[in-house]
């Protein structure tokens, strides 16, 4: 029994010990908030349909992030948009977009993604003061007052402060693409009877250009 029991501690001790994907230019863990003076933060969302494909963009956004340099995987953020700043170039299709029947700005006037973890991350670049990497980014997507997990696609740039970034603002600024898709139907929005599936697209892209610092 002994013998058996001392196998076992050995065993469990010897168990390889999970570290995180770390990156030395990013020192410890750092709080990321969306920042125009760093760049234009906008949002880009594409229908594609037989009859039409609709494009538009959102540029009320705010957020927060904190990146862990020690450990990537454990990086957590929240981002969200306000509905009525959503444009497509037509301010009739912008009123039906706003309106109860879609995403009904009224009772839901935001959109939000919160980041849980990141995950498949793939450094490309740490050195001379930048990083750049790869992920998934796994959270939670909140839109017409429901809430599905959603996996993105992103890629992230990140630079040490120095005397010409600081010049457009203080902190290290970050850089942050994003890509996914929001099937309409999960989040209960049907529209007008028939124009979902021929006018709108049953499911929407999402492209994000975002901008940070951490000062």
């Amino acid at each position: 029994m002994k013998l058996l029991l001392y196998i076992s501690v050995l065993a469990f001790f010897s168990l390889p010990i999970y570290a995180g994907t770390t990156v030395s230019v990013i020192s410890g863990k750092k709080t990321v908030t969306l920042n125009d003076a760093v760049g234009d933060n906008i949002i880009k969302f594409l229908s594609t349909a037989p009859v039409e494909n609709i494009e538009g963009n959102a540029k009320d956004i705010q957020g927060k992030c904190i990146l862990d340099g020690d450990n990537l995987e454990n990086s957590s953020g929240n981002i969200s948009l306000q509905v009525l700043s959503m444009k497509t170039g037509l301010s009739k299709r912008d009123e039906h977009m706003y309106a109860k029947d879609w995403l009904d700005a009224a009772s839901y006037p935001t959109i939000s993604f919160e980041l849980k973890k990141l995950a498949n991350i793939k450094i490309s670049k740490s050195e001379n003061g930048m990083a750049e990497f790869t992920a998934i980014a796994d959270g939670s997507f909140t839109m017409h007052g429901i809430s599905k997990t959603i996996k993105a696609t992103i890629y992230i740039k990140y630079v040490n402060e120095t005397d010409a970034t600081r010049k457009k603002a203080p902190g290290d600024f970050v850089l942050i693409k994003a890509s996914f898709k929001v099937p309409l139907k999960d989040f209960n929005i049907a529209g007008k009877q028939g124009i979902i599936g021929s006018k709108v697209g049953e499911n929407i892209e999402i492209t994000a250009n975002l901008f940070g610092s951490t000062k």
